[in-house]
């Protein structure tokens, strides 16, 4: 029986060692696969739907990358991991980074090209509180979960909170602020939120560094 000082100190690693052994059923895994070639897009109408079905499918591409190129630490051991490597999906070539930057982010930085009849298939509306639910594989990142349309707000709400919670924290005696560095890389999707609240002008702010660790 583990002590639980014990537990929480060796937990990461027990996680990673219990990914790497668990076995995988690849035939299953392939069948999901080919299922997303035959999606038909034009039943996503809403930006709930989009949201929803983004993030799942984003969250799953991470897992199958992961598992099929058979990386063992992080996922920039495969170059290219996030721009490079693309599945069909409803007839439509989508990188890890086309769906994060150009779909779910509103095309953010121009990451697509004005003519890329992918921009169609795009939210119509930025939520930040995507970046709470996207998971790359690292240990850094959110925890994956299943988003549903019908429930998609209250789940992207639990998400933010969850995280929020966790990875932004305030010292009001000190003026100091520790976060995640999801909070600086994506500042401009906050709007007035975070590190740009105006009630936290002048405080210190120290980035956790982020563990890509798988």
């Amino acid at each position: 029986m583990f002590e639980a000082g014990l537990f929480s100190k060796d937990l990461k690693i027990q996680k990673l060692a219990y990914q790497l052994r668990a076995p995988v059923d690849r035939a299953l895994m392939e069948t999901y696969i080919d299922q997303l070639k035959k999606v038909s897009l034009k039943t996503l109408k809403t930006d709930n739907q989009k949201k929803a079905f983004w993030i799942n499918v984003y969250n799953g591409m991470t897992n199958y990358l992961i598992i099929d190129n058979k990386l063992k630490i992080h996922m920039k051991e495969l170059q290219g991991f996030f721009a490079d490597y693309r599945l069909d999906i409803g007839g439509y070539w989508l990188s890890l980074d086309d769906i994060e930057h150009g779909l779910l982010r509103k095309n953010a930085r121009g990451h697509l090209s004005p003519d890329d009849m992918k921009l169609g298939l795009q939210v119509e509306k930025l939520d930040y509180r995507i970046h709470f639910a996207l998971n790359c594989g690292a240990l850094s990142c959110p925890p994956i979960a299943y988003y549903r349309e019908d429930r998609i707000d209250q789940q992207l709400a639990m998400a933010k909170d969850n995280f929020v919670g966790a990875e932004f924290i305030v010292n009001e005696f000190s003026k100091t602020i520790i976060c995640s560095s999801l909070f600086e890389w994506y500042r401009e999707d906050f709007g007035h939120l975070y590190l740009n609240d105006p009630i936290y002008q002048g405080f210190q702010v120290q980035l956790k560094p982020y563990d890509w660790s798988i």
